[in-house]
């Protein structure tokens, strides 16, 4: 099988398409028949070693987290294991109890594109931050693959939605109320928030906690590394492990089917043209999510 795979930690130069033997299942894997696969920040920074204390790599290793694809006769999507090959081959294994079913009405390459990412707005939100009609949420980076369906997440929930982006139209599309431009205003200005979502990390972390109302929390995804800081007293800082589940995915392929959360597959490529799907992922001002179509 052809499978996208790294000798060592490093850039674009080190991801390799090769032919390796398809693996084989074990005990508590499932082996999926890939159709299509996402591309995903934690794929590119793994690949980096950004991630090396909490992931640490053997090589070689197939690059990729999620997928949709054929098991058992039937079309399932889910997350593999971190500590294992990834996603980005012919042939993945998967552990059952991340997976579930596909439902009629979503295609594969709509239902890989709900898996990290939309477990990654769906926990800090629904499940972390419990939004509830008439709160108001800030999310960073709102015209990303996370950005982007969280933004819907947080319209259905009833909140007032407030975003980060230099992509108004497209996120005013998705339910932002207010889109700020970070290049040329003060996110704070918009506040105070009773959630945040932070995408990002690094400064904006810092500056998010003094936009929160008292009694607030920024919920922190995996990103660029935060400088020492102090925390206001009254608020709180959660960082949610991204766990699939059979249940949590269940329900964001069904609010997709019932049209509350509308996929972002907004660019495709094939297996082959892989390092150009990276690139895409790695450049700033992203849009949606990038999805690989395998087979």
């Amino acid at each position: 099988m052809r499978a996208l795979r790294i000798h060592g930690y490093g850039g674009p130069e080190v991801m390799r398409l090769e032919d390796v033997p398809a693996p084989s299942s074990g005990p508590g894997q499932l082996r999926v028949k890939v159709k299509a696969a996402s591309v995903n920040p934690i794929d590119w920074k793994m690949r980096r070693g950004m991630l090396a204390s909490i992931f640490p790599l053997s090589f070689p290793r197939t690059l990729g987290r999620d997928c949709a694809g054929e098991a058992n006769g039937a079309l399932i999507a889910g997350v593999a294991d971190p500590r294992t090959d990834g996603t980005h081959a012919e042939y993945a294994l998967l552990p059952p109890a991340a997976t579930a079913p596909v439902p009629a009405g979503l295609d594969a390459a709509a239902a890989a594109s709900l898996c990290v990412a939309g477990l990654s707005a769906w926990i800090p939100l629904a499940e972390v931050a419990q939004l509830q009609p008439g709160m108001c949420v800030l999310i960073h980076g709102g015209a990303g693959g996370v950005g982007s369906l969280a933004i819907q997440i947080a319209r259905e929930l009833g909140a007032k939605v407030v975003t980060t982006s230099t992509q108004a139209d497209y996120c005013r599309s998705l339910g932002a109320e207010r889109v700020i431009d970070y290049r040329v205003e003060n996110f704070a200005d918009a506040g105070p928030f009773d959630v945040i979502l932070d995408t990002l990390g690094g400064e904006a972390h810092v500056r998010s906690l003094q936009a929160l109302k008292p009694g607030g929390v920024l919920v922190a995804l995996s990103a660029t590394p935060v400088p020492p800081h102090t925390v206001p007293n009254g608020v709180r800082i959660e960082k949610p492990q991204v766990q699939a589940t059979r249940e949590r995915l269940g329900r964001i392929f069904d609010w997709a089917v019932s049209g509350r959360l509308r996929p972002q597959v907004l660019q495709r490529f094939p297996l082959e043209k892989a390092q150009d799907a990276y690139a895409a992922a790695e450049a700033a001002h992203g849009r949606g999510k990038i999805v690989l179509q395998i087979s």
